[in-house]
């Protein structure tokens, strides 16, 4: 799914064996996250760098991957991302994928 939304706006993305995620190669632009607590109860949940000041990465590794930076749409495309066309492409995209 979110290899589809950094498609619509021209963006090559890929999944990559050596981590979660959605990755450029500028670095990681979304992540994927599943949990199963007690009682049996999953959560699950997707993130897209849209705008995100990426300097905050800087000091940290984030998801444990060292050796890829991170990446947003904006800094792939160098030029502003309107959220509301990135919701709409992440609804589109949902409902192909899981045939809404």
């Amino acid at each position: 799914m979110l290899i589809q939304v950094a498609c619509s706006f021209g963006v090559q993305a890929n999944r990559d064996p050596s981590g979660t995620g959605v990755f450029t190669e500028l670095g990681k632009l979304g992540a994927i996250g599943v949990r199963i607590s007690s009682g049996w109860i999953t959560s699950h949940g997707v993130a897209l760098n849209v705008s995100t000041q990426l300097d905050f990465f800087e000091t940290i590794v984030p998801c444990g991957i060292r050796d890829r930076g991170v990446s947003s749409l904006e800094r792939e495309l160098q030029c502003a991302v309107p959220m509301t066309q990135v919701k709409k492409c992440i609804v589109e995209s949902f409902e192909q994928v899981f045939t809404c």
